[in-house]
């Protein structure tokens, strides 16, 4: 998504290594009603860029399963922080890896992504993602000459986005080097339908509202499991097989920051 939100991501990554106590706060570890809105399903796509693959986004009952379409990415990853899990599924090698010992944090780290893809209630967006950067914020800066990220919403009225009726909004950062946006938050989901800036857009197309399958999000059926050490051992320069399963989910890890920076 077009968001120039890196500095909320640095600021959930260093969240994911704080220690756990600190990070309590039952909104910002779980991401609250964006994690627990209305459930649906959508793909989303670059309008700037039609021949990327799209991705699809699944979203209901306090978990989220991010799929790429891209044939040559690995698949999906899914998060279901009240059971504990955090699935990378390898589609191509039908494998998958249960990352669960991770969810706390992994949870933590999706929490801003979360409040960007889904500000809460239907107000003001930016002052969501502000109260959602403001707890590490001064981890934020992109240096010390410069304040943490904060964002203002100025309303522009209502618009329909492939036929559902939206709010729109412009924002700009108190970082100059971001530029304006423009996004569009849909009127009965509460998330983000489209967004524009100066490096291309996404847009949410056929969202599909109602509970979502649970197969969505449970391991899926006559795929290898594969052991979590199995893919450190590959990130570490393990064996062969340790080495491949490690190159895939890596791969994966750069194909998903490539679907949620579009």
């Amino acid at each position: 998504m077009p968001l120039r939100i890196e500095h909320i991501l640095a600021g959930a990554v260093l969240l994911a290594v704080l220690p756990l106590s600190a990070c309590q706060n039952g909104d910002l570890a779980g991401g609250g009603d964006a994690w627990n809105g209305t459930a649906f399903s959508a793909e989303m796509i670059d309008p700037a860029h039609p021949a990327k693959p799209m991705s699809r986004i699944y979203l209901g009952g306090g978990r989220v399963r991010l799929q790429s379409l891209d044939t040559s990415s690995i698949g999906a990853i899914v998060v279901d922080p009240a059971h504990g899990t955090t699935l990378i599924v390898n589609d191509p090698a039908k494998a998958y890896i249960d990352a669960g010992m991770f969810t706390p944090l992994v949870t933590i780290a999706f929490a801003p992504i979360m409040r960007v893809l889904r500000p809460a209630g239907s107000g003001d967006p930016c002052s969501q993602w502000n109260s959602a950067v403001n707890p590490f914020g001064a981890f934020a800066k992109t240096d010390k000459n410069h304040p943490a990220p904060q964002w203002t919403c100025t309303s522009e009225g209502s618009e329909s986005v492939n036929g559902r009726a939206a709010h729109k909004w412009g924002v700009t950062s108190n970082d100059p080097k971001d530029g304006p946006m423009t996004i569009w938050v849909d009127d009965r989901l509460h998330v983000l339908s489209r967004s524009t800036d100066k490096n291309g857009g996404m847009e949410m197309r056929n969202i599909s509202e109602g509970p979502q399958p649970d197969s969505l999000f449970t391991p899926p059926a006559n795929y290898k499991k594969l052991s979590l050490t199995s893919m450190l051992g590959g990130l570490l320069g393990g064996s062969k097989d340790s080495g491949q399963a490690g190159a895939s989910s890596t791969n994966f890890l750069k194909k998903l920051q490539g679907a949620t920076s579009h």
